[in-house]
């Protein structure tokens, strides 16, 4: 997008003179918000609060499962560090459900809007995006168009984590990048040294029964899947003691 030219910073600086929001003007003019806030800073200082993250171990194990599994963070050229969370519009409830997690254990309101049929949960902040690359790193996997994929090399920092952190590590990996209906409970990554670190916190936490496999490609362009798959035996406990949010194909199956 080009530059801002005299005019129209003179019309967004009029307007934040006057106290319209920043959504307000984004509507208005159509420029992004990263612009109008950098613009925003250098005439008022910062404006928003950033987030206070919970300490809460559980909290944490669920917010990085959820990055792991649909996340992203991104620093772009204007030094904007931005942590996004993507998933189908399909799943509204359960996004309803995240946003009231997020909210509660961040102590900030997230921006949430949708592209096509995706929804998408952002946070502008750095301390955010700092906290979970601490806790989260991936190499590099190009895909075809010369993508970066996270997905692919994903895996967990090297640490001690307590019990509380890999149940909601677990709920957060599941609800996000899993599969729960009444026949099913599966795990699924093209990384396997994530797959590897959720099949040890399986362990730890007392499940035996299920399946770890690699299901190779056969479609060109397209990379092999890694899977755990939880029998009959563990599906109980699992529900009970990692209790999932996200149970739309559970529920559709279950004729809810």
């Amino acid at each position: 997008m080009k530059r801002l030219n005299s005019d129209e910073k003179k019309l967004i600086l009029k307007l934040m003179d006057n106290g319209k929001s920043l959504n307000y003007i984004n509507k208005l003019t159509g420029r992004r918000k990263s612009t109008l806030y950098y613009h925003y800073k250098k005439r008022f200082g910062k404006k928003f609060k950033d987030v206070d993250i919970n300490s809460n171990h559980s909290f944490i194990g669920e917010l990085v499962g959820l990055f792991v599994g649909d996340g992203y963070a991104f620093l772009d050229k204007k030094s904007s560090y931005s942590v996004r969370f993507y998933f189908n519009y399909s799943e509204k409830e359960y996004v309803n459900r995240v946003i009231d997690v997020l909210t509660k254990n961040l102590n900030k309101s997230p921006e949430v809007y949708r592209t096509k049929n995706v929804l998408i949960i952002r946070y502008f902040s750095k301390k955010l995006f700092t906290f979970l690359l601490n806790h989260v790193g991936w190499g590099i996997s190009r895909n075809k168009l010369g993508q970066n994929k996270k997905s692919r090399t994903v895996f967990l920092k090297n640490r001690i984590y307590p019990k509380e952190f890999k149940i909601g590590f677990l709920r957060g990996f599941i609800d996000s990048d899993g599969y729960i209906s009444k026949d099913k409970i599966n795990f699924s990554s093209a990384s396997k040294k994530i797959m590897e670190q959720t099949k040890q916190f399986l362990l730890d936490l007392g499940f035996k029964e299920f399946r770890f496999k690699f299901y190779k490609e056969k479609r060109p362009n397209r990379v092999g899947m890694y899977h755990i798959n939880l029998r009959k035996q563990d599906r109980s406990k699992f529900l009970k003691v990692i209790n999932p949010r996200n149970l739309v194909k559970l529920n559709a199956s279950a004729g809810i």
